[in-house]
Formats: structure tokens, C-alpha cells, sequence
């Protein structure tokens, strides 16, 4: 990908997450079919990143959670999925936990790329800005390269802090999930923001925290970080074991996947699902 390209594209989220910062202000909430909260900025970024990405990049597909309509080239040499708020019902509120993230696929339907931005959330600072080009290995947070400590990885092989999403409680037992946690590790806590993406990027940003056991959600729930949690050696897993992978026809028909995913390390991952279930 040419990297030019690719840091206007960058340009144009942070601009993005500034604008629906200043909008948080004065928002109005209001909602979707599917009773979930939907603002005026969600629309205004979508439009925003729609037009953007096609003139930066035409030949490539563009699936999104608010507008839908975009024709689905399977040779496409890139898929860009964005959320224009990730954590709406929080922004709406006034919350700070929201976060404008686009992930980017290749034609084989790898996460090769992504960018986050939360304007109001970050690691000792007052925002998180995450990035990774395709066809580079580095990872950058805030302008810096990331990676995470060999000792911090490690302790997350035996998750103690798990960011999920109140849904899960509807979808997994949890009860019984507690109970082994309790007896294997001896002490855990689960913590929920109120964003897909930022917990699932909590995981390599915070050293307390150590996996993610992420809902039921569609593809724009988690791919903006996807590429951002593989290059610092974290992956995604469904709760049942199985491989994850980017299905065509969940991409074209906008399904949620069929399990809640697992993110973590691959012991960690191993280390939850044998306790799901």
C-alpha cells in the first residue's frame, strides 16, 4: 500500500475523532431499528470516510455499520471496514469510552492494516492512537512504536483482567466460567467500557489487562483492531476453539459472527476456552 496514501487516510480518522469530540458537546441521541443508539455524527464520519477512501483508494470495498450500498469487488486488493463510532450509546452520553477505528483486509481477507483513534481514552494521556500500515510489522501508539514487554506477555498467558461487552452474559455461561476462573487463577475481574474496539485493544495497551471475550458483533466491531493485536502477537479465536476468519458472506450480508471471539495470546486463548462451556 503506498504509504502516502495510507497517511491521509490516517490524517482524515484523527480528523474525524476530533470532530465528533468537539460534537460530543450538543449530541442528540437517536435510534436505529434495531434499537441501538445511532447519532448525527456516526452519519456525518461514515459519509466523511466513505468519500475519503474512495478517492484515496477506488478500486477497493468499503463495508461500514451506517450506510450500506457499496458494490463488493471479490479481487479487490484491500477491504476497508470502519465503525464511525465504535461505543455510540457512550458518546451519546457524554462518556468518554468511543473510539473511530478502520481495519483493513487484503484480497486473501487477512487484517493487514488499522487504525484507531479515541480522542478521550488513553494510557496516561488523553488519547489513544493506534496505526499499522499493511506490509510493515510496526505497530505505533501515540507516534511511538509499541510493543509489548516479553515479562507483561507472559502474564497475560493466565488471564486475571478480561474486557468484554455486557452481552456476553446473555450468550455464555458465565457462571460457570467465574467458577473455573476462580479455581484455576484464584482471582479475576471482568471490565466493560462500552466499545468492541477498545476492548479488544486494552489487551496490549494495558499491562493489567490480559485477554478480551468479546460478544456476538459484526465485522466492524473488531476489525479496525485486529492487524493492530496480531503484529504485537495477540490473535482472535471463537470461544468454541474453531479458527476465526473473515467470511465473504458475513462481509456482504453484514451478519454477526457466530460465536463471541476470544483475544489474547495463544495460551491465553487456550487458557479460556478450555474454561467456556
Amino acid at each position: 500500500m503506498n504509504t502516502d496514501l495510507f497517511e491521509q487516510l490516517r490524517a482524515e480518522v484523527k480528523a474525524c475523532g476530533s470532530f465528533a469530540k468537539e460534537k460530543q458537546k450538543n449530541i442528540k441521541r437517536d435510534f436505529k431499528s434495531d434499537n441501538s443508539v445511532v447519532t448525527e455524527t456516526d452519519i456525518a464520519i461514515a459519509e466523511r470516510l466513505i468519500a475519503k477512501i474512495q478517492s484515496l483508494f477506488p478500486d477497493c470495498n468499503i463495508i461500514n455499520e451506517e450506510i450500506d450500498g457499496s458494490a463488493f469487488d471479490e479481487a479487490a486488493p484491500y477491504t476497508f471496514i470502519f465503525d464511525p463510532i465504535d461505543g455510540t450509546d457512550s458518546y451519546s452520553q457524554g462518556l468518554p469510552i468511543w473510539c473511530v477505528g478502520v481495519g483493513i483486509l487484503n484480497r486473501e481477507r487477512e487484517a493487514v492494516g488499522g487504525i484507531v483513534y479515541a480522542p478521550r481514552f488513553g494510557r496516561s494521556c488523553d488519547e489513544l492512537f493506534m496505526w499499522t500500515i499493511p506490509e510493515s510489522d510496526t505497530v505505533y501508539l501515540n507516534g511511538q512504536e509499541f510493543n509489548i514487554a516479553s515479562d507483561i506477555m507472559k502474564q497475560k498467558d493466565m488471564p486475571k483482567q478480561i474486557t468484554t461487552g455486557s452481552d456476553i452474559f446473555a450468550q455464555l455461561d458465565m457462571k460457570l466460567l467465574i467458577t473455573k476462573l476462580q479455581a484455576a487463577s484464584g482471582g479475576f475481574k471482568f471490565k466493560a467500557f462500552g466499545s468492541s474496539l477498545l476492548h479488544i485493544l486494552s489487551v496490549p495497551v494495558f499491562c493489567g489487562i490480559d485477554a478480551c471475550i468479546d460478544p456476538l458483533c459484526y465485522v466492524w466491531d473488531i476489525a479496525p483492531a485486529h492487524a493492530l493485536v496480531k503484529k504485537c502477537g495477540l490473535d482472535y479465536q471463537y470461544c468454541t476453539g474453531e479458527e476465526f476468519r473473515y467470511d465473504d458472506s458475513l462481509l456482504l450480508y453484514r451478519k454477526k459472527f457466530p460465536h463471541p471471539l476470544v483475544i489474547g495470546t495463544k495460551k491465553g486463548r487456550d487458557f479460556l476456552i478450555s474454561r467456556i462451556g
